[in-house]
């Protein structure tokens, strides 16, 4: 009931999607996490929980709509969690690069006035205690594995657990297409884009792309980029599409070979490496193998009678051994791909569609932008 009425007041967000499909399709697998070796389910009412607790979190500590909290972490599960635990609760939800220095997070945190910092282990807040002196708005640090920090206390600083309110359960906040959601960190400079802002991206790539209910695809990028983040996660929750999260970043080929997705957003990055892979193994194969890929490609690429029966017998199986076997429906953002990693994509039969979103070039989140945000959708 909780959900029903949080859909009732806007179905056009992706709190109001989360809510709509926990209701419908409770019990579906939403997401997949890679655990010791086993592929772990999460239905949509598990996710749906999740957020709940976050959200709560959020409330019980006193952050307001408007306010921004950041997520410093990999991609992973819980920084789903966080992020629509963050939307949820009408706040500004910021993703920043995981690889970010110390100097470059406080930047950050400093002129989003971010007031909650959520931490992915000991490593990042390490980051985080050196520069939290400097950053006036942040008022709490949030950690998300707690390995190796069993005897840290400091308190500014929680585990998520400890953070997470499972009993409380906080009204459903009302979210206009106006307000502000998300904030990137691009380029050097913050940028945010409203709800309304963040469905249309959505809106524009489901009008585009072939998804079904239930096609599985991988995680591969960080959650702070949009391919990732609204071009993933927000727009295959509104698809119904499964995501899978690997078990960590040096597994990633081994885990979409296993997993072989249906649906592969990633980009130019993760296709060069695809590429460079098979072009090392064809290297080191025997001479007849080399002679045979040679051909295919060849052939695939020329269009010709004999493309066909490539694509059906060497290059299926190419496509096989780098885990896009069963894929459907492939799309790339940012930058273009080379024109040789493009050609090998289509020789491979892989209609690679570019999804990059101009509209996330948003505008800079400075002083006077935030406040008219803040004004215009809170009165305050």
């Amino acid at each position: 009931m909780e959900e029903e009425a949080a859909v009732a007041l806007n179905p056009a967000s992706v709190p109001a999607i989360l809510a709509t499909h926990v209701t419908a399709h409770g019990s579906e697998v939403v997401l997949r996490k890679k655990d010791r070796g086993i592929w772990k389910a999460i239905t949509w009412a598990e996710l749906g929980a999740h957020v709940r607790e976050v959200s709560s979190g959020l409330t019980r500590m006193g952050f307001r709509p408007g306010d921004v909290a950041c997520v410093l972490a990999e991609t992973r599960p819980e920084w789903a969690y966080i992020d629509l635990g963050i939307l949820t609760a009408a706040g500004i939800s910021g993703g920043i690069p995981p690889d970010s220095d110390a100097e470059r997070l406080g930047q950050v945190l400093r002129d989003s006035r971010c007031r909650v910092l959520f931490v992915e282990n000991e490593e990042q807040l390490d980051k985080a205690l050196l520069i939290r002196d400097r950053c006036p708005a942040l008022q709490r640090i949030v950690i998300i594995d707690m390995k190796g920090l069993r005897d840290f206390a400091d308190p500014m600083c929680a585990s998520l657990k400890a953070f997470v309110d499972p009993d409380l359960k906080a009204a459903p906040v009302a979210i206009a297409a106006e307000q502000p959601a998300v904030l990137l960190v691009r380029d050097g400079n913050l940028q945010t884009l409203r709800h309304g802002e963040t469905m249309s991206l959505i809106a524009d790539a489901r009008s585009k792309l072939p998804l079904h209910p239930n096609d599985e695809r991988l995680a591969l990028l960080p959650m702070s980029e949009v391919v990732e983040r609204i071009l993933g996660l927000y727009l295959s929750l509104e698809a119904r599409v499964i995501s899978n999260y690997l078990e960590n970043p040096d597994t990633a080929v081994e885990n979409l070979q296993e997993l072989q997705p249906t649906v592969l957003a990633t980009d130019a990055r993760i296709w060069q490496m695809l590429c460079d892979r098979i072009e090392v193994a064809a290297a080191n194969a025997t001479r007849l193998q080399r002679m045979l890929y040679r051909w295919a490609i060849t052939a695939a690429v020329n269009r010709g009678p004999s493309a066909w029966l490539a694509r059906a017998t060497v290059l299926r199986a190419v496509k096989r051994e780098i885990g896009l076997g069963r894929l459907r429906v492939a799309y790339a953002g940012g930058a273009r791909l080379s024109p040789e990693s493009e050609r090998w994509t289509a020789a491979l039969g892989i209609n690679l569609r570019y999804v990059d979103g101009k509209a996330t070039q948003g505008i800079a989140l400075d002083e006077q932008r935030y406040q008219a945000l803040k004004e215009a959708a809170y009165g305050t």
